[in-house]
């Protein structure tokens, strides 16, 4: 005779205490100026473009920086539920601008810059910070940040071995910990 087992729970059990990692007291203040700050889906929104652009020279690793936005983002997405119809959450940006439009224009700007990597990299970067969902639908971002993408690579490729590893990385501010492969101790 064999025995069954119990179906294994899948998924993480949820909890009421908060998380043991992280800044609590950073974290808390910012829950509090969340909750303050974000009474509408306009208010939110604007929360989440100034953090981005407060943000938008050093990208951001910090554990408690990542939670932060991640806060910010889920009280617009939920925001924009409440005040807007299913049509215009498909069609229009939370910024009030079209969503066909504001693909077109990058796609436009990007293919004018298509001869200088470094121009592209900006608009990339540009659209990204300003539009990365919730500020825009999901599907419509990646298909244009694909797009653009695909155009920043090529324009990458050319004469991509006109520059030296080490003026590559002075061009990309790189910082070499260690240099070169280990040679075995005799």
């Amino acid at each position: 005779m064999t025995s069954t087992r119990a179906p294994a729970k899948e998924g993480a059990d949820f909890r009421l205490e908060p998380s043991p990692y992280g800044n609590k007291a950073k974290r808390a203040e910012w829950e509090t100026r969340i909750e303050a700050g974000t009474k509408s889906l306009g208010d939110a929104v604007a929360l989440l473009l100034q953090w981005r652009a407060d943000h938008a020279d050093d990208p951001i690793s910090d554990q408690d920086d990542l939670w932060i936005e991640a806060q910010i983002e889920h009280r617009v997405a939920v925001a924009r539920f409440d005040e807007m119809t299913n049509d215009q959450i498909r069609s229009e940006t939370l910024t009030d601008e079209k969503v066909a439009d504001v693909c077109r224009a990058a796609l436009d700007a990007a293919e004018e810059a298509a001869d200088d990597p470094a121009v592209l990299e900006e608009l990339v970067a540009a659209f990204r910070r300003r539009y990365r969902p919730p500020i825009m639908p999901s599907s419509p971002f990646m298909r244009a940040e694909t797009e653009l993408a695909e155009i920043l690579m090529k324009a990458r490729e050319k004469n991509w071995y006109a520059q030296t590893l080490d003026e590559l990385r002075t061009e990309r501010g790189v910082v070499v910990h260690k240099a070169g492969k280990r040679k075995k101790e005799a």
